[in-house]
């Protein structure tokens, strides 16, 4: 999603801000309706407010409809203008807060009193902005009853969401995520959601994040639920956003203060400009440590979902040797790896870069031994068929995929030694890549089909207690990938973004960022990458400032700095990856 960042102001601003001081705003149960906008919270005064026109006087039913449409487009994002357009009683009863709808395009409303209108191209997305599903074409049907308020055309009922064009929805919102805590409350979950930009976008990410967590089997949040915003929203001055709780169950301890501190921290670093936070719950400032009440947004770093203290180095195999560091200064690891290694086709190393996992040259065997220090060597598996690169999570699991003739066994190695899980619609099938991301939130695969490549996500859940965790059944994702195309290599670009490599032709390759959770836009950033020469491996790394290196037969590329002229170690490399 393109990103367009405003500051909103104005006399309207001062308006809402002596509202708010009178107290909170409630509907009325008697009298006119006053509509208390809940998409909005700050007015533009920039050239690109747009403020639809109301409904006209004498308009029939159809016009109604379209111009209820219309003016849900209102920037910045609200909806008191398309509230006009419906009843008393629908006004009261519509909760345009609870989804977002988004179409390429609509037909023409059809019928005389009982409207109907069809969406076409409709996604749909909850009250977090969490992208859930493209909608059938019977799903994608609105209706719309009418109704005569004295002498003029109204709707009776409304769909409870915002429903908006795709490009005004890519124009105006924001890609971005939630962070909540694992079950295990070991290390921050994110999860990918689409939100107002600009000054909205603090104010709908802590929403987000006092809604809950969207599937408990797959995270938690420390916030208990019941709490909300004191002031409606986030305001923010000088670079420091105020977040303002109330109604908390109890005063927190100093590890549930520390939990939400740390979703905070990583959710809000995401909005432009920010740098820090204050956080008060029922008018007590909650600080860390006694700290000053000003809150870093690089708080929280020691439940980061991508590790505590992730290794940066790049890793390479070659000549049967593995070697850390960087083109510049790569150098030849310690240990076992460093000497007389095995032939090895691919490896993972765990995130701290202490121990490292390799597959034999023939696919049949897995090794595990440290980098660095002089120790044993343990074999995880042998007798295997043709094992993939594996993956290695935050906790120190290796997860491998056996390419068997009955299809694609999926393997976890952890303390307690090597067992199969079953991973539906991964499990049994023609698995040609497979990765599993750092906070082992989820298992992504490539399954290789006659026609095509699919891309295939499956969520992981883990227990409250420990346990080993049990993958939950692999839906596809979009990779923009033509059918005749196949996927040659992927990776994490992010925690939740993932890079995909492809030949176009036997001479171009590309390298194209897609969201994990398959939701439709483009990803901030280069968007797809075209490179001359026949791609053969993709090294990346979710964390930020690691390059994307695709490495062709003629040479290795950084896609972020595509000028840089890159040595190589002297040696023909096997292979080249980042820890994870």
């Amino acid at each position: 999603m393109r990103c367009r960042h405003r500051r909103w102001a104005g006399g309207l601003l001062v308006a809402l801000a002596l509202a708010l001081v009178t107290g909170c705003v409630r509907m009325p149960t008697q009298g006119p309706v006053v509509q208390a906008d809940p998409l909005v919270t700050e007015f533009d005064d920039s050239a690109a407010y747009y403020d639809p026109r109301p409904p006209e006087p004498g308009a029939d039913p159809e016009e109604i409809v379209l111009g209820f449409l219309e003016a849900m487009k209102a920037t910045p994002v609200r909806t008191s203008v398309a509230a006009g357009f419906l009843s008393e009683q629908a006004q009261r009863a519509w909760r345009p807060e609870d989804a977002t709808l988004t179409y390429v395009d609509h037909g023409t409303p059809t019928g005389a009193t009982q409207l109907e209108l069809q969406l076409v191209g409709a996604q749909s997305y909850d009250t977090r902005g969490r992208w859930l599903t493209e909608l059938e074409p019977e799903e994608a049907t609105l209706d719309f009853p009418m109704t005569l308020e004295g002498e003029e055309w109204r709707i009776d009922a409304a769909p409870n969401a915002l429903v908006v064009p795709r490009t005004w929805f890519e124009e105006w919102f924001e890609r971005a995520s939630l962070h909540f805590l694992d079950p295990t409350r070991k290390l921050l979950v994110p999860e990918p959601v689409v939100v107002p930009s600009g000054d909205q976008m603090a104010t709908a990410l802590v929403r987000g994040l006092l809604a809950g967590a969207p599937r408990p089997r797959l995270s938690r949040s420390a916030f208990p639920q019941g709490v909300r915003l004191a002031l409606n929203s986030v305001p923010i001055e000088d670079g420091v956003a105020d977040v303002v709780l109330e109604r908390m169950p109890g005063r927190p301890d100093e590890v549930a203060s520390g939990e939400m501190v740390a979703q905070l921290a990583w959710t809000l670093r995401q909005v432009p400009r920010l740098t820090h936070f204050r956080l008060t719950v029922d008018d007590r400032p909650v600080t860390l440590s006694e700290g000053p009440p000003e809150i870093s947004l690089t708080a929280g770093q020691d439940l980061s979902p991508l590790g505590p203290t992730p290794e940066r180095d790049l890793f390479a195999l070659s000549d049967a040797r593995l070697l850390r560091g960087g083109f510049s200064n790569f150098s030849p690891a310690g240990g076992p790896w460093g000497t007389d290694a095995p032939a090895l086709r691919s490896l993972a190393v765990s995130l701290d870069g202490s121990t490292a996992v390799g597959v034999s040259e023939d696919g049949t065997g897995v090794l595990r031994a440290p980098v660095d220090d002089e120790g044993e060597t343990v074999t995880l598996v042998s007798g295997a068929n043709d094992v993939l690169a594996p993956s290695v999570d935050f906790a120190g699991r290796t997860w491998l995929v056996d390419r068997t003739a009955a299809g694609a066994r999926v393997l976890l190695a952890d303390a307690r030694g090597v067992v199969e899980v079953e991973v539906p619609g991964v499990s049994g099938r023609n698995v040609v890549h497979a990765l599993v991301s750092r906070d082992s939130s989820r298992l992504v695969a490539v399954v290789r089909g006659p026609g095509r490549d699919r891309l295939m996500v499956s969520r992981i859940a883990h227990r409250a207690t420990g346990g080993r965790p049990r993958p939950l059944p692999a839906r596809e994702v979009d990779a923009g990938i033509e059918p005749a195309r196949r996927i040659v290599d992927l990776g994490w670009r992010s925690p939740v973004t993932l890079a995909v490599l492809s030949n176009v032709t036997p001479e171009v390759a590309q390298v194209r960022v897609v969201p994990v959770d398959g939701s439709p836009g483009e990803v901030d950033g280069p968007g797809t990458t075209r490179i001359r020469g026949r791609a053969l491996d993709l090294a990346v790394s979710p964390a930020e400032g690691d390059g994307i290196y695709v490495v062709t037969r003629g040479e290795i590329l950084d896609l972020t700095r595509p000028s840089r002229e890159l040595p190589t170690p002297g040696e023909e490399l096997t292979w080249l990856g980042f820890v994870g």
